[in-house]
């Protein structure tokens, strides 16, 4: 698993910064570096002046034959104090071959190795202990800087402890429907674990997780009346509407913004593909029909029931009953359209959950751009707790959850007013008590956000909010795709008090997804797996380099639109990564299965499309 540690050495005052080169094929458990180009690059981060130490990296050369260690050693990184202020760095070029990689906490030849007891964090215990398992797979020279003030040619080594992260083959691939921004779900039923995802046809389908064969009764289509066609950008929540302990059920929106005279409704399936119930929206004035918004299913009247939650393009916000019926009091009219997909909250003191959602605003109590609410159900009614009034639509779905001790609302701004307002191009987080503005945000991006932001642990001891914006040239969505704009998106991670942690450029342009957050190298926190029209791309959570051989312009399954978020899932006791692609347009689309190697040592923190798969976004 690649590690890119800025992380404490037990003892001394710096970490050492490992940057990922991601170029060449190199075997998960392979012995050597393999140096290219003849010097090495890296730097290191001072954390406190006040201590003092040495650390070196040492590299061993192996014979090309036999692969047998030389007993030479070149340090080809080396931190000796001569002062608490006045660090001496040390960088040695190296002549082209292979080496093995080994850190000691003195620069002595037969100095203490860098021990995974001795640096918590650092390394796992299967670390090279100086015998012949080595355990680094790659090297690669760059030029970085050894601090922000002292530029230097030395160390950018790629290692490789207990076997590197390798994005595995697909374990299977079942073809589907055009998929847009439906977002494959999984849950588990009767010891099975299941996805779902809905297609631009109209067809939702329901897989085996395990082999990815159809369950039986699956694709089923949903209604749609002669002349017209359901068509789903919604993704489908997996909801016990009979109960804890009865059978589940898929239920899905139907609305496009690809497929022209699609209907609008929200349909519940049982697990054997029976239609259960369907439930029609209606149409406002000068707008199309249809719910994108994905249901949530939650509690939202303090009765103990599953109730169904969903906004809709004819302005009202919606709550069903396990049977399809309309809960009293709903719909709410919202006086503006929802893309967004509701977030379920049960705030301190509550009964029932909250409904946190974003949407248009075009002049409803003086607002013009968007609102972000926080609605609550109070004696047979929809009310608004409170509602904060942004310059831009709110087209991306909320995420709740803590950051910096605080309950917070995260959520990103659309481009629906051209030209783009002051408040477009943000991820904005809110207090989730009452809707005012955290410290530190808004974060800005390079572009709209249409993708709903994750929440998690990001690195050792942060949590932080990752999220994808488009990349634009100027103030209309005509700038943000060639050939006026760039086809690029790009990725990021803030920390907890909005400070930006990493940003990554992505090819594809003006990307819909939305990321996850699972541990992909073994580690306690997480890292990011997000999609554009490239591909899939799998990214270090703590710094932002890209993992496995990706890189910003070449993705897993490359060129296999991802517009959605990808699943991750425990599948007969391992993890799988479970992705849909291929549309929209009309494209064949295809899940795709694949089973991570290096299984996670924690839950993910996000492990798919609002959070869970009751789509609560909490």
């Amino acid at each position: 698993m690649y590690r890119s540690a800025r992380r404490p050495v037990a003892g001394a005052a710096l970490a050492l910064t490992m940057v990922m080169g991601g170029l060449g094929s190199v075997a998960a458990n392979s012995a050597t570096a393999a140096v290219t180009s003849g010097v090495l690059s890296g730097r290191v981060t001072q954390l406190d002046g006040s201590e003092v130490g040495s650390v070196c990296v040492a590299a061993i050369p192996v014979t090309a034959a036999s692969g047998a260690k030389i007993p030479r050693r070149d340090f080809i990184f080396t931190r000796s104090e001569t002062g608490a202020t006045n660090p001496n760095f040390t960088f040695t070029k190296l002549a082209e071959g292979s080496y093995y990689v080994e850190f000691s906490r003195t620069c002595a030849p037969n100095g203490p190795k860098a021990r995974a007891a001795a640096v918590p964090g650092l390394f796992p215990t299967s670390y090279y202990d100086g015998s012949t398992n080595g355990t680094v797979t790659h090297a690669q020279a760059v030029v970085v800087a050894v601090s922000p003030d002292k530029a230097a040619t030395g160390i950018d080594v790629e290692l490789g402890v207990a076997g590197a992260f390798h994005w595995p083959a697909a374990l299977w691939k079942s073809p589907t429907g055009s998929i847009a921004q439906s977002s494959p779900t999984v849950g588990t039923y009767n010891g099975r674990t299941i996805a779902a995802v809905g297609s631009e046809n109209g067809m939702v389908y329901v897989l085996d997780a395990a082999t990815g064969k159809e369950l039986p009764g699956w694709p089923s289509a949903m209604t749609a009346p002669a002349g017209k066609h359901a068509a789903i950008e919604s993704s489908p929540a997996i909801a016990f509407l009979h109960g804890p302990n009865g059978a589940p059920s898929i239920v899905v929106g139907s609305g496009s913004t690809w497929v022209h005279n699609s209907v609008g409704e929200v349909e519940a399936f049982s697990i054997t593909g029976q239609r259960e119930w369907v439930f029609g929206v209606g149409a406002a004035p000068g707008t199309a029909v249809g719910v994108i918004s994905s249901p949530a299913v939650g509690d939202v009247t303090g009765n103990s029931q599953s109730d169904i939650v969903f906004g809709s393009w004819d302005h009202h916000v919606y709550a069903l009953t396990p049977s399809g019926a309309l809960v009293p009091g709903f719909p709410f009219n919202n006086a503006d359209t929802i893309w967004s997909s509701p977030a379920l909250y049960r705030m301190p003191g509550q009964h029932e959950e909250d409904i946190f959602l974003g949407s248009d605003a075009s002049g409803l109590d003086g607002c013009v751009g968007g609102w972000v609410g926080d609605y609550r159900y109070h004696h047979g009614a929809l009310v608004p707790v409170w509602r904060d009034c942004e310059k831009q639509a709110i087209w991306s779905s909320p995420a709740v959850g803590t950051l910096e001790g605080q309950l917070a609302v995260v959520v990103g701004t659309s481009f629906f007013y051209q030209p783009f307002p002051s408040g477009t191009n943000e991820v904005i987080a809110l207090r989730a008590s009452d809707g005012a503005t955290l410290p530190g945000w808004p974060a800005k991006t390079a572009g709209p956000v249409l993708g709903s932001p994750a929440i998690g642990k990001i690195a050792p001891g942060v949590r932080g909010v990752v999220d994808i914006s488009w990349m634009c040239r100027g103030p209309r969505p005509s700038d943000c795709a060639p050939p006026n704009g760039p086809n690029t998106s790009m990725a990021y991670a803030w920390n907890g008090d909005g400070s930006l942690r990493w940003s990554d450029v992505l090819l594809g342009g003006q990307s819909f997804a939305s990321p996850v957050l699972v541990p992909l190298e073994g580690e306690t926190s997480s890292d990011v797996l997000v999609g554009t029209t490239n591909g899939l791309y799998p990214i270090d959570g703590d710094s932002g380099r890209f993992l496995d051989h990706s890189n910003e312009s070449s993705a897993i399954n490359n060129g296999c639109e991802v517009l959605n978020a990808p699943a991750v899932a425990e599948v007969a006791s391992s993890w799988h990564i479970i992705e849909g692609c291929g549309g929209p347009d009309g494209r064949p689309g295809q899940m795709t299965s694949y089973a991570l190697l290096d299984q996670p040592p924690i839950d993910p923190a996000w492990p798919m499309f609002r959070d869970n798969l009751s789509h609560t976004g909490s």
